[in-house]
Formats: C-alpha cells, sequence, structure tokens
C-alpha cells in the first residue's frame, strides 16, 4: 500500500504540473476575446493580430483566410516596426489608411464618419447622400459571388438623420448608383450585400452610372489583376435638385485613385475623374474626364491622401494620368 500511494502522489504531482503549464501557455497565448466566440476581420487592428489566431487555428474556423494562402485578412494594414518616433495614431479601418480628407466625425451630422468592413464614408444627413465613399480594392476582395441586389435603408444612421430607402429613387429617371461598386466586392456575400445599403448611393444619370463610371470601375478593377493595390475615394459637388423632395441630385461626381505597385508597397501614381452627371456624358470614353487630384481638392475643398509624405503627395497629385 506504501508504494501504491507513493506512485499516487506522484501522478498527482505530474498532473498537477500538466495542467499548470496548460493554463501557462494559454495566458501567454492571449488571444483575443472574439475566439471564444467568433472572429472576423474587422475585430483585428493589424494584419498581425489576425494572423496570430490563425497560426494558433490553423483549420481557420473563422474564414480569416480569404484565399487559402495562409495569410489572414490581408486588407488590415501591417503593424508598423516600433522606433524612439513619437507615437502616432494608426487608423484601423483599412479604407482611411491615408486619410480622412473632410475630417468626417461621429458629432457633424452633415459630415457624419461611418466605418464599415467595406468601405468608409462620410454621410450628409441635409443632403441625404454620402459625401465621399473610401475603400481599399485588391485581390482579396475579388471573387465570384454574384451581385446581391438587396438595395435597403442604413440601419447605422444616427435617428435624427433620415434614412433614404430605394423607394425614393423610383421614377426619378435617376439610377441608384454605387460609390463602392457591387463589383469591388465579390469575395462573399456579406461584403457585397453591404454596397447595396442606401448610404453608399447617389442619384446617377443613366448614361453616367452604366457607361462612363462603369468603365472606370472596370478599369481599376483591371489594374487590380495586374498586381496593383488601390485606395479609391468618390463623391460628388454642386446641386441640380433633389428627387423625392428629398434626396440631392448632384451636379457632378468625381473619383481619386492612389494606386501602389503591390499590396503593401509604393506609392506610384494617382488618378482624378471629374464628371458632368447628365446625359451629355453618353457614349463618351472615360479618360475625357481625367483631371489632376489637385484639380478636384480645388474643386470641393478635400485634402486627399494626406497620410502619404508631402514631397510625394505633391508630385503625383499635381499630374494627370496617363
Amino acid at each position: 500500500m506504501g508504494v501504491i500511494s507513493l506512485v499516487q502522489q506522484m501522478n498527482l504531482k505530474i498532473l498537477s504540473a500538466a495542467i499548470a503549464f496548460i493554463l501557462l501557455a494559454c495566458q501567454q497565448t492571449n488571444l483575443p476575446e472574439c475566439t471564444k466566440t467568433d472572429c472576423n476581420c474587422s475585430d483585428f487592428a493589424t494584419q498581425e493580430e489576425a494572423q496570430k489566431v490563425l497560426d494558433k487555428f490553423p483549420k481557420d474556423p473563422y474564414g480569416l483566410d480569404r484565399d487559402g494562402n495562409g495569410v489572414a485578412c490581408q486588407s488590415l494594414p501591417r503593424a508598423k516596426e516600433k522606433t524612439n518616433a513619437p507615437f502616432q495614431f494608426v487608423e484601423p479601418n483599412p479604407h482611411l489608411k491615408f486619410g480622412n480628407p473632410s475630417d468626417a466625425n461621429d458629432k457633424d451630422l452633415n459630415n457624419y464618419l461611418m466605418k464599415k468592413p467595406q468601405y468608409a464614408l462620410s454621410y450628409n444627413c441635409d443632403r441625404r447622400i454620402p459625401n465621399w465613399v473610401s475603400w481599399q480594392l485588391n485581390k482579396t476582395w475579388l471573387g465570384s459571388v454574384d451581385r446581391s441586389n438587396d438595395f435597403r435603408p442604413d440601419p447605422g444612421l444616427p435617428q435624427s438623420c433620415y434614412a433614404v430607402t430605394p423607394n425614393d429613387y423610383r421614377r426619378s429617371g435617376y439610377d441608384r448608383g454605387h460609390m463602392t461598386p457591387s463589383g469591388d466586392r465579390t469575395s462573399n456575400k456579406e461584403d457585397n450585400s453591404a454596397t447595396f445599403l442606401m448610404t453608399n448611393i447617389i442619384p446617377q444619370s443613366p448614361p453616367n452610372n452604366r457607361e462612363v463610371w462603369r468603365e472606370l470601375e472596370t478599369y481599376s478593377r483591371e489594374l487590380v489583376d495586374r498586381g496593383k493595390e488601390l485606395y479609391i475615394i468618390a463623391g460628388w459637388e454642386g446641386k441640380q435638385k433633389a428627387i423625392a423632395g428629398k434626396v440631392t441630385v448632384p451636379k457632378y461626381n468625381w473619383k481619386v485613385i492612389l494606386i501602389l505597385d503591390k499590396p503593401g508597397g509604393k506609392v506610384t501614381k494617382t488618378i482624378g475623374f471629374w464628371i458632368p452627371n447628365d446625359n451629355s456624358v453618353a457614349r463618351s470614353d472615360w479618360k475625357d474626364y481625367i483631371v489632376s487630384v489637385d484639380d478636384i481638392e480645388r474643386k470641393t475643398g478635400y485634402d486627399f491622401f494626406s497620410s502619404v509624405p508631402k514631397s510625394i503627395q505633391s508630385q503625383i497629385e499635381s499630374q494627370v494620368y496617363k
């Protein structure tokens, strides 16, 4: 009995040590709270944080590895190396990585900042359309999901702000024109559906929306197919009238595009695009409306891509894309 008791005591010590080791390992792993329920890319500030979870759970139960290449949430920004430089705030939303052009915030209802996993925007509650919408575009956002076509009010607006409905556009003569295109969010159904929230929509003339604007959208995805990464902002300027007595019809539409040579790579060029929002643009080429980004800044008062070093910014924003 004495020998058996000794063995039992030894086994108990081994078991206790094993439990202590497991608990210590869990503490050291320091996984985020979402791993206890369900994680998605919007739960992380950087790609490295998401990668830590994917490395811990290589079977990817949370679907963080969108294209199956072993890299989690490639759309998220990379963590910056620690230096002795003064602290700088890093915007965790990838769609605002290169700046917030109007300093949109959660106080001003006519410059109301809304951050979504698929894009970010400044909403104008008086005009009932977005001032601008900003989004990242690289291959991780593209796939084969069909267009959801589920236009609907945005429940994320403040209660004091009218939520536009698809019926507000009925028999107006204007298309429900996307800012972030449905075609730029085809990797999964949720991302595609988000582009049909009415806070991402403005009234566009049919020739603009279906022809010239669509051609530039297609060209943007062609650049991505060549390995580029884009940061795009689209908006409007001027008022023609209102439809349904509520929703402003813009006089002009614009778009600015920052081109990186590869995802997370070097800034190379910009595209500026300024187009009348009327039927006069029918059967024209999108290249007819190329301008400099500086020109659009002068017309709108916005400061685009402010996070790009000034020396590079002044060079690429003054050039007209060719």
